[in-house]
């Protein structure tokens, strides 16, 4: 079994949640660009957060088989790209799209994922088995 599946459930759950929230907030307030923006920073955020997680598994998978201590990349690149062609769509339809909300939300599922892990963590450490 994937010990990453827990968590990548967790990460989803939450920001769908979260995307959801954004929905309703697009839908009822005028700030329809800089929300649309933090949808689209979150969207882009989340693809990117799935992607290494599937490159580190697979690299894991790869040594795991081979026994090279060789590193495989994790698609740094591919992320950049991503994160590069979203402020591209912002900036291309500025007047739908805030540039800034959109880098406000590029970091959120890296930050969702260590809040999510911290809690983990603690939650199995602590007496009580309680967060």
């Amino acid at each position: 079994m994937d010990p990453m599946k827990p968590v990548r459930r967790r990460v989803v759950a939450s920001t769908a949640g979260l995307l959801i929230a954004l929905l309703i907030t697009w839908l009822l307030t005028p700030y329809k660009d800089l929300t649309a923006g933090l949808i689209l920073g979150v969207c882009v955020s989340l693809y990117n957060v799935l992607y290494m997680a599937r490159r580190v598994r697979l690299a894991g998978e790869f040594a795991a088989q081979t026994g090279s201590t060789k590193a495989r990349g994790t698609g740094m690149i591919n992320r950049y790209l991503m994160v590069a062609l979203a402020i591209l769509i912002a900036m291309k339809y500025p007047d739908w799209v805030d540039v800034r909300t959109v880098a406000l939300g590029v970091p959120v599922c890296y930050i969702l994922l260590v809040l999510l892990e911290f809690w983990e963590t603690r939650r199995q450490t602590s007496p009580s088995g309680k967060g």
